[in-house]
């Protein structure tokens, strides 16, 4: 696969102006492009800026209303709900960021769910944001039906994914993964490069396992990571996203895509307090990286340590696929003559 690196802010730009084209306002095709431009310096190339195509795509169809502000559609003590009016998602996140970070530092914990929600992106970003509050962030949602259940093969399950952050003085814990096998961004970057994925990841429409990755564009379906295991989490984020959300479990009639999510902050200090809180998450920190590794030139890492240490190295220039970053050009060009 071809990669060109290019700077971070002529990448910001051209997300912005992109996304200004399809009528956002500057201000919030600026968010939704930091956002993508976040994820493609740790490496999430399946959240990072090829997601302009689709985005515009969803503006065209009248998915995503691009002027519209999020709001606060109700509040009860430390339970917030939001209502995204259908437009960025990453708009509606960061907007549900600060109500719940200001809500958990005066009651201990709050959580608020966000309703009619496009899709919000990676949910490593905003854990990380409650996060360098000195709170602890727990985040999920559910999605479009593309995993089947255990044993099944028919799509019932979004890739609903889970994330997590844990504050520390020497470093946030940052935990985002799919429930399913692999998130259905990184298999579209499989699939647009012409690569196979592993056996266990992807179904053909007939229930049989695949390393083709477009199988599952063909009437295919992902599978829960785990086993029975990995469903049981999917099955409890796609219910609990969608219910508490509003924009319903993915398998119900009554589901027109988004993303229902829930963020719930927690301050230590209400617990065991902030120092006795660092020092546990510390000492625990310093004996799982210095405990031994199978391979020594394969260090035991901590999650969000990979896209630590992708960021470093993407300060300067941001790697990007060369295809993604035509069909980019390609996409402000064809804008721009309508």
């Amino acid at each position: 696969m071809q990669s060109v690196h290019i700077k971070r802010e002529e990448i910001l730009a051209k997300a912005s102006k992109v996304l200004t084209l399809v009528g956002a306002p500057d201000e919030l095709a600026l968010s939704v492009a930091e956002s993508l431009v976040k994820a493609q310096e740790r490496g999430h190339t399946s959240h990072g800026i090829m997601r302009l195509t689709e985005y515009v795509e969803f503006v065209k169809t009248g998915q995503v209303v691009p002027s519209a502000l999020p709001l606060m559609s109700s509040e009860r003590g430390a339970v917030i709900n939001v209502d995204g009016q259908w437009g960025w998602g990453q708009v509606a996140c960061k907007f549900a960021v600060d109500l719940v970070v200001e809500r958990a530092l005066k009651f201990g914990i709050a959580s608020v769910a966000i309703n009619s929600c496009n899709h919000i992106g990676r949910l490593g970003e905003y854990v990380e944001m409650v996060s360098e509050r000195s709170l602890v962030a727990l985040m999920f949602c559910n999605s479009g039906p593309n995993v089947a259940a255990f044993g099944g093969k028919t799509r019932l399950f979004g890739t609903n994914p889970f994330a997590a952050a844990i504050p520390s003085s020497d470093g946030d814990i940052v935990i985002d993964f799919a429930t399913a096998g692999t998130a259905e961004g990184k298999l579209r970057v499989a699939h647009s490069n012409g690569d196979q994925v592993p056996i266990g990841l992807v179904i053909t429409k007939d229930g049989e396992p695949t390393s083709d990755p477009g199988a599952f564009y063909e009437g295919g379906a992902l599978l829960p990571f785990g086993g029975h295991k990995g469903y049981c989490l999917s099955l409890l984020i796609d219910l609990l996203g969608g219910a508490l959300s509003g924009i319903h479990p993915a398998m119900n009639s009554s589901y027109n895509l988004g993303n229902g999510t829930v963020l719930i902050a927690m301050d230590p200090d209400f617990f065991t307090g902030r120092e006795k809180f660092n020092q546990d998450i510390s000492e625990a920190k310093k004996l799982i990286k210095e405990s031994p590794a199978i391979d020594l030139d394969s260090p035991i890492l901590l999650p969000g340590d990979v896209e630590e240490n992708t960021k470093r190295k993407n300060q300067e220039l941001v790697e990007i696929p060369a295809k993604n970053w035509e069909l980019i050009m390609e996409l402000e060009k064809s804008l721009a003559l309508t």
